[in-house]
């Protein structure tokens, strides 16, 4: 291949990460959330995060240094949005049965970066821009032939970008197994399927691994989440079963400390864990003195979840069911707490900003979300009934998916329709329902029908190659391009 033709990408592919940019340009601020001030908190200097993995800031960190003040914030989010675009391209050339021309692909996936969620993530600082390139990375991935090149690439950025969200992991996981039995489903042998596992399972590993090693080497807790427990103390007090159990326990097993404060715990979930002095969980879990004491009130938590669900497993899977029912049809997007929440000077990212970066401060402070100027009605009418109208279509494009014996375009389906419903699952069991947490994936759902539907109508072309049904390609795999 020529250098022109390796070449022949760049500019389209430099359009559609500005695409992806527009709402943040709009905003005259990368876009934010309450939380990202923890990401720049590690970003920008010593700190490490409690409540959530710290690999999405460390990630930032070198972005950041690359310029002074908001600029360094405009490189993190451009080459976050880059990677995002990257993946895009790469995803529609896998299904590109016939090699169509850069321009047509890029109209093809521009409605993506137009018409849903997508632009409102990848250009916000948060690891939700990562969370369904993710998802395309595994299907990109796991529908590939074991030995192929550039597969070490592939998992290697699925590592990367899983570390970054304690959610990712299933999420991974589901994509993965859901891209592998796609592929049987329309044709492939299990022997090179069980074959495909293996590297999933080895990512699925090291992401384990990495989330461990760090919190046992910064926080001294040798787990995944160390205070995962906390947060599920509070979804399981709202839903009504720590109360009970602790009417039952307390003055017998359950841990006294804990049923001294009992009263004073809000039994909203957002209330008990972020409402500052209204809620001892401040002065206990995320400011102690000293910190150690901490991890004494995580444990007692931990002890009274295990005995409220053991004591109520039915009652906690109903809970569990109503919230993923809820969450799964819940993805408005921007979905930001600003206005309040971006100019509150006591915490989040304007208190990041002003201790980190105080030059930053005036331009956050100037942008619409801290305006609350952004024409949230605006986007939800449009973004809204097309996540709307492809989660109806969705299931249609796995059955025709299959009728047909088109393996990519089965297990691409497959693979998005798994991540959309173990996310929903894993917010409903696990936290609160807010609408960020399936808008983050539900655009994966139009860009899917894009793409399946632009291979389709590729595929019925004239002069073009007969589809043969449940054959792969000479790599092995069911997708025509890397």
């Amino acid at each position: 291949m020529s250098a022109g033709e390796k070449l022949r990408p760049v500019v389209p592919i430099a359009l559609l990460t500005l695409l992806l940019l527009v709402p943040a340009v709009h905003n005259g601020f990368p876009l934010i959330f309450p939380d990202s001030g923890t990401y720049l908190g590690i970003a920008f200097g010593p700190e490490y995060a409690l409540d959530r993995s710290s690999y999405y800031g460390l990630l930032l960190k070198p972005l950041v240094a690359l310029g002074p003040g908001v600029i360094g914030l405009w490189i993190a989010v451009a080459v976050q949005a880059l990677a995002v675009a990257l993946v895009l391209w790469a995803v529609a050339g896998a299904l590109d049965a016939e090699g169509s021309g850069r321009w047509r692909r890029l109209a093809w996936i521009a409605p993506a970066a137009l018409l849903t969620a997508l632009p409102w993530h990848s250009g916000q600082l948060m690891p939700d821009a990562l969370t369904g390139m993710l998802v395309l990375l595994v299907w990109l991935a796991a529908s590939r032939a074991p030995g192929r090149s550039g597969n070490l690439l592939l998992w290697t950025a699925i590592v990367v970008a899983a570390l970054t969200h304690y959610t990712h992991l299933p999420l991974l996981l589901a994509a993965a197994a859901a891209t592998l039995l796609s592929t049987r489903a329309a044709g492939r042998g299990w022997r090179l399927g069980l074959r495909r596992w293996l590297p999933a399972l080895a990512a699925a590993g090291l992401v384990l691994a990495g989330w461990i090693v760090a919190n046992g080497a910064v926080l001294g807790r040798w787990t995944v989440s160390p205070t995962g427990s906390v947060f599920l103390y509070a979804r399981l007090n709202e839903d009504g079963l720590i109360g009970p159990w602790l009417d039952r326990h307390c003055g017998r097993d359950a841990p006294p400390r804990l049923c001294a404060i009992r009263g004073q715990l809000p039994r909203d979930s957002q209330q008990l864990l972020w409402t500052g002095a209204a809620t001892p969980v401040t002065d206990l879990i995320w400011h102690p003195d000293p910190p150690e004491a901490r991890w004494l009130w995580v444990d007692m938590m931990a002890q009274a979840n295990r005995g409220a669900i053991a004591e109520r497993p039915g009652q906690f899977l109903l809970s569990s069911l109503r919230g993923f029912a809820r969450q799964l049809v819940s993805f408005a997007p921007l979905d930001d707490e600003c206005p309040n929440s971006c100019r509150d000077p006591s915490g989040g990212i304007t208190y990041i900003l002003g201790r980190y970066r105080p030059e930053t401060v005036p331009a956050l402070l100037a942008s619409h979300q801290s305006q609350g100027t952004t024409p949230k009605a605006l986007v939800r009418n449009i973004v809204m009934p097309v996540a709307i109208l492809a989660l109806l279509l969705l299931p249609v494009a796995l059955v025709l998916a299959w009728r047909r014996r088109d393996g990519p375009a089965l297990s691409l389906a497959a693979a998005v329709t798994a991540a959309l419903l173990v996310n929903a699952a894993l917010a409903g069991a696990l936290s609160d329902v807010h609408d960020r947490y399936q808008s983050r994936l539900v655009w994966l759902a139009p860009f899917a029908l894009l793409m399946i539907a632009w291979r389709w109508r590729r595929l019925t072309l004239p002069g073009a190659h007969p589809y043969v049904r449940g054959a792969p390609d000479k790599h092995g795999d069911h997708s025509s391009a890397g």
